[in-house]
């Protein structure tokens, strides 16, 4: 097949689409396989591609056919790229909608095809019909445009996008698209979409890229900072963002929360360590329902977990402290059935003025033995004594947790 200068040229635009196909499919690999809109927007690329071929080719042959062929793949492909960007922004796909509009432009195509032959009638309704789709999409996640800058980048290109496909056509289209396929793939509309189709992928597949690397950049720091099991942060994470916050509220009250299960290698010895995991992932939960957004809570090691609380007098931190004492006392554990309350021992602390984060941690530790000889399932306060039972709340002086 002998191609023209203008076919070769413009064979530059499904390329690199089938690229940044690949692209899209490698990313999704790299992060573990969990950004499920990746494979959509893959897909819409490499139809497109296809969609592209099949129109700079000439194939299939017939002019009809090729028609309704180029034009479905094409309506196919921003089908599926509307799908993958509001499944990547979490927002409504209306997928009837779109699957009626694909419908009834085909159905116009064809009639204004073998009907009333206009090829200028059939490129306004596929290249308006395109727009329509981008655009409500566009609108259902135009949220991000105050969001963050990757997502607002995304949002404005992806705007541009579909109303390039309105102004392109109404200032591109020419007589000359009605003299032949020769004329039509000469035609300033015809090079005018494939260059802004070529130049639009480019900029959104870049974009969609930057975005998607990012989700997964933060995964990973996700992953690294969480404790799997209890979904609170691990020691180190902890430890880092605990010294940001003693900076940040260092002419404020801030008080540290140490928490040890009683008994806890009775459990695993007794019930098995499925049953030990069941325990802390409890535990785990009880705590991220009891502290403020504002509060830092960690997974320290084995069966000990820690809060840090800003803004946060002694009293207001042994009340924190005794409610997830007795809501865990009172949790249920059908692996451990007819077996006493699972309980846990706390020390609290303040800090004190200059006082470092690893003196804190040594006095609250202190604390926190000492609620073990007591008899453990209570609260011990530094320098103010033990708490067994229900603190009562002074609203003068204790912050309000959240639920």
């Amino acid at each position: 097949m002998h191609l023209t200068d203008t076919q070769i040229l413009t064979l530059g635009s499904p390329a690199v689409s089938i690229l940044f196909s690949f692209g899209f499919v490698l990313v999704w690999n790299y992060g573990r396989r969990r950004a499920q809109y990746l494979l959509l927007i893959s897909a819409s690329f490499f139809v497109y591609a296809l969609a592209a071929i099949s129109q700079i080719l000439y194939i299939p042959r017939d002019s009809g056919l090729n028609a309704l062929f180029s034009g479905g793949l094409f309506l196919f492909s921003l089908l599926l790229l509307s799908s993958g960007v509001t499944k990547r922004y979490r927002a409504h796909f209306d997928g009837v909608l779109h699957g009626l509009a694909v419908i009834a432009t085909l159905l116009a195509l064809a009639y204004f095809y073998y009907e009333q032959p206009d090829v200028v009638v059939r490129i306004y309704v596929l290249n308006f019909s395109v727009a329509g789709m981008v655009l409500l999409s566009a609108f259902r996640i135009r949220t991000i445009s105050r969001g963050a800058l990757i997502d607002r980048t995304f949002f404005w290109v992806y705007l541009l996008f579909g109303i390039s496909f309105i102004v392109r056509t109404s200032l591109s289209v020419t007589k000359a698209v009605s003299n032949g396929a020769s004329a039509f793939l000469a035609s300033p509309f015809w090079l005018a979409l494939q260059m802004s189709l070529l130049l639009f992928a480019i900029l959104l597949a870049m974009v969609l890229l930057a975005a998607a690397m990012l989700d997964i950049i933060s995964v990973l720091q996700h992953d690294r900072n969480i404790d799997d099991l209890t979904k609170l942060h691990n020691r180190r994470s902890f430890e880092e963002r605990s010294l940001r916050k003693l900076v940040a509220h260092r002419n404020e009250s801030i008080c540290l929360v140490l928490c040890d299960l009683d008994h806890f290698k009775v459990i695993n010895d007794s019930f098995g360590h499925h049953a030990g995991d069941m325990v802390l992932m409890e535990c785990g939960n009880i705590i991220r329902r009891c502290i403020r957004k504002n509060d830092i809570a960690g997974r320290f090691g084995g069966e000990e977990f820690v809060v840090l609380m800003p803004n946060t007098s002694l009293a207001g931190a042994a009340r924190l402290a005794d409610r997830i004492r007795a809501e865990l006392a009172d949790a249920n554990f059908p692996a451990m059935t007819g077996v006493h309350p699972v309980t846990a021992s706390f020390g609290v602390a303040e800090l004190l003025p200059n006082e470092s984060l690893s003196d804190l941690f040594r006095r609250t530790d202190t604390m926190l033995y000492a609620a073990k000889k007591e008899g453990r399932n209570r609260v011990m306060l530094d320098g103010a004594g033990t708490v067994s039972g229900h603190i009562e709340e002074d609203a003068n002086d204790v912050v309000p947790l959240s639920t």
